[in-house]
């Protein structure tokens, strides 16, 4: 009986470890964005989408190849908050890199470590912005995050431009929670990805006004979103999320990067392909490595607005000059053919 107990014991043991070491896991290597990164989406539409896929949760299968592209890239790209001038930066002194988003004016403003993305608030205008408290934090990511693995953060603090006192408007019982629920193979319309990792971020905060020390407005903000990471892959490769105000869903999110699941290489018009210099400039700037004299350039601001430029072709380049134009970000779509591709620009002289 004791070497039967022993026998099973052992197999019991050996069949653990075995399916601990099958468990996906996303270490920091890769993850951890650094001034200067650029990270492309594409957005996509959300008809016949499912966020849960098919199979056990310890080897989903995702099939997404047949996703339809909404026709637009959507970029993340990530700044130095020292050269920021602007954009509530002043509130934000801890802040170690700053995120901001082309169609969306300001930027989100993190205090990372060696293991966490850390946000720390955002400002988007003089009227809409939230600083947290000192020393709480939105942890968005954790690395290195095992399937199976939670991890929560809490947070408070101020909203827009109104005091603390009686009349206050606050950040309250702010809280995020990541669980990675399951891993397997992701299938998006540039390829296959195997030992994907699925995090599901559930995130709720109350907007509280104040009049007179009493809480008159209360509105509640929840965003219930999934990412799909791959260990070598910098930032999700896939993205499906809403936002619900009070109640109201919001327009969904899915957006997915157009990398191969084969080579890591852009399938749509890599932006590495076409070379902008200067970058930063004083507004004029050649644009080389464009396959087309015909190819057609957009030129919008942080807002998603579209601006006048003036430019001159030059065979296989292009002269952009936007020294008219105000300081700042701004974004260039190269449309050539079928394949287009977005560029981010800075005039800063």
């Amino acid at each position: 009986m004791n070497k039967t107990f022993t026998l099973i014991a052992t197999l019991f043991c050996a069949a653990a470890i075995k399916t601990s070491a099958q468990l996906v896991t996303i270490s920091a290597t890769h993850q951890l964005p650094a001034i200067g990164d650029t990270i492309r989406y594409v957005d996509a539409n959300t008809f016949g989408f499912n966020q849960n896929g098919t199979g056990p949760v310890t080897n989903t299968l995702w099939d997404n190849a047949l996703l339809m592209n909404a026709g637009t890239n959507y970029l993340f790209f990530y700044d130095d908050p020292a050269t920021i001038t602007g954009n509530g930066v002043d509130s934000f002194p801890g802040a170690t890199l700053a995120r901001g988003e082309s169609g969306a004016t300001g930027y989100f403003y993190y205090q990372n470590t060696a293991n966490d993305i850390n946000r720390i608030g955002w400002y988007s205008s003089a009227s809409n912005y939230g600083v947290y408290n000192a020393g709480t934090y939105a942890t968005e990511f954790h690395f290195p995050m095992t399937a199976g693995q939670t991890v929560n953060s809490t947070y408070s603090g101020r909203y827009a431009p109104f005091g603390l006192g009686e009349d206050s408007c606050t950040l309250e019982s702010g809280s995020l929670a990541i669980n990675a629920d399951q891993q397997g193979t992701l299938i998006l319309p540039t390829g296959t990805f195997n030992n994907v990792l699925r995090i599901h971020a559930l995130e709720t905060f109350h907007i509280k006004i104040y009049m007179m020390g009493v809480p008159v407005i209360d509105y509640l903000v929840s965003d219930d979103y999934y990412y799909w990471f791959h260990d070598t892959i910098k930032q999700p490769l896939l993205t499906y999320g809403i936002t619900t105000i009070d109640g109201t869903a919001q327009t969904p999110v899915l957006r997915y990067q157009p990398i191969s699941g084969t080579t890591g290489i852009s399938q749509i018009a890599a932006p590495s392909e076409i070379t902008i210099t200067p970058n930063p400039s004083s507004g004029k700037f050649l644009l080389s490595n464009i396959s087309s004299t015909n190819a057609l350039l957009e030129v919008v601001n942080t807002l998603g607005q579209k601006v006048n430029f003036q430019q001159t072709n030059k065979e296989q380049s292009v002269e952009v000059d936007l020294s008219n134009l105000p300081k700042g970000v701004y974004f260039i779509k190269v449309t050539d053919g079928r394949t287009s591709s977005t560029h981010k620009v800075i005039v800063e002289f």
